[in-house]
């Protein structure tokens, strides 16, 4: 449950960076997302690109509803819950054990208020 909480204030996060950077569009912010993972965790390039495609599909559905009055302060925290879930899954099968390893702890290091992270820290 820890983690689902946490992982939803990465997903707030990025849900930020749309509001705050009207500029990206879908593609860039899979782009970021991936590229991030591929240099904390060493991803394969077969393991990047499906890494970016998931992302891609995920930030469309997640710009889609943002333009859609779905800002924000309109994400139904059940929808929210589950898609971290879902995206915790899908990493857990793309990632090793390794891999998985650094990307928790990246994860872990940015909800503790340190640089970067996954959702949507822009720099180190």
């Amino acid at each position: 449950m820890k983690k689902v909480i946490l992982g939803l204030f990465a997903l707030m996060m990025t849900i930020g960076a749309f509001a705050q950077m009207p500029q990206f569009n879908a593609e860039d912010m899979a782009k970021m997302r991936a590229d991030r993972i591929k240099e904390t965790c060493k991803t394969s390039d077969d393991q990047y690109k499906k890494i970016y495609d998931y992302f891609l599909k995920e930030s469309k559905a997640m710009m889609e509803q943002f333009q859609q009055g779905g800002g924000p302060g309109g994400f139904d925290m059940e929808a929210m819950q589950k898609r971290m879930q879902e995206q915790e899954k899908f990493l857990k099968g793309v990632l090793t054990e390794d891999q998985y390893k650094k990307y928790d702890e990246e994860m872990q290091r940015m909800r503790q208020g340190g640089p970067g992270g996954f959702g949507g820290g822009f720099g180190r």
